[in-house]
Parts: structure tokens; sequence; C-alpha cells
């Protein structure tokens, strides 16, 4: 009997840990979504390759896009952070972050096959018209 009451404490702790970084992810890609819809038309995913591409915008806004980007997997986003990715180390100083592109790429390539289902946070996205 406590056997089975572990075992569903555990599987609700689980499951509540899974769904609080599905949020956590939902809302990131949210609020990068917003600030770049603040400052360049388009639907969301040009907004965030402008911000991507904004020399007089912030590091840490341009890296948050190009995560956004990853996480939204719309291959149109594909150019630019190809374009963006050097290889070289990361000079956060000048450039975006070439590890938050890395991984952003692997996103869009479909390269990487642990990640979670994006489903379970796309609800919390602007309606785009």
């Amino acid at each position: 009997m406590w056997r089975t009451a572990v075992v569903a404490v555990l599987f609700v702790v689980l499951f509540t840990l899974f769904g609080m970084a599905e949020w956590s992810i939902g809302w990131g890609v949210r609020r990068s979504i917003q600030t770049a819809q603040g400052q360049f038309p388009g639907d969301r995913v040009k907004a965030l390759v402008a911000m991507v591409e904004c020399e007089s915008c912030g590091m840490q806004e341009r890296n948050r896009a190009v995560w956004a980007l990853g996480q939204l997997d719309d291959p149109r986003a594909l150019p630019v952070l190809e374009r963006h990715h050097t290889g070289k180390p990361c000079d956060h100083m000048r450039e975006v972050c070439q590890e938050t592109l890395r991984i952003a790429l692997r996103h869009l390539r479909h390269e990487d096959n642990n990640r979670s289902e994006s489903f379970l946070w796309r609800w919390m996205l602007p309606v785009e018209n």
C-alpha cells in the first residue's frame, strides 16, 4: 500500500515539474515575442528575426530572440540564424551568443531528439492575425 502511495506521489511531483518547465518555456517565448513585436512589425517570426538582426538592440534581447526562434521551430528563422552562426567562441560584447545559436539551429534542423513537446505551451502565445 505504501509503495503505491510513494509511486503516486513521485508521479505527481514529476508531472508538476514537467508542467512548470513547459509553462516557463511558453512564458519566456511569449515575452520575447511581445518585446520583438513592440519594436518591429510583422508576425512573431518576422519580429523576432528583426530583433536578431537589430544592431542597436541589446545582446540580451537579441539572444532571447534567437532562443525563442529555436523554440518556435519555424523554418523561416533558419537562414538568419545560420548567417549569424560563425562557430567561433562567443564574443558577447559584439555578436549574438554562438552557443545559443548552435542550440537554436539544432532545434530548427531537428537534430535534438530530447525536446519536449511544444503543444504544452503553445496555447500561451499571442494569436496571429
